[in-house]
């Protein structure tokens, strides 16, 4: 029986099953039991289907399924900011990676203070 040869990750590589769960440990746990509570499952799958399509790429005539809620501006674990529909909007995950990193510093950006609104 043949065997399958074995795959070469480089060194430091991790799943991302791993990476995910080293990131929701660092989160506040006030924030992530937010994200946890069934509350918020039961919001979000609400919100996504009154709003199917990414609201970034209809500004820009394409037409892609929603498939994260996006707090337009970053809540940091304010409960009132949280809950509050007027500040979510619906996001493909490429337009909310996008997003996130402009904000928060990744890919090499430099993290913003205050974001500007359609900066991304």
């Amino acid at each position: 029986m043949p065997v399958r040869p074995p795959i070469h990750r480089p060194a430091g590589w991790r799943e991302k099953r791993e990476r995910d769960r080293d990131h929701d440990r660092k989160r506040d746990p006030a924030v992530r039991a937010l994200y946890r509570s069934k509350r918020w499952r039961t919001e979000r799958l609400a919100f996504l289907h009154a709003h199917p399509l990414c609201s970034e790429c209809r500004r820009h005539d394409v037409i892609r399924p929603a498939t994260v809620v996006d707090h337009i501006d970053p809540h940091r674990g304010d409960e009132a900011v949280f809950w509050d529909r007027t500040r979510w909007q619906a996001l493909c995950a490429s337009c909310h990676s996008r997003k996130t990193a402009s904000q928060d510093g990744g890919f090499g950006n430099p993290v913003r203070a205050t974001p500007s609104k359609g900066a991304w």
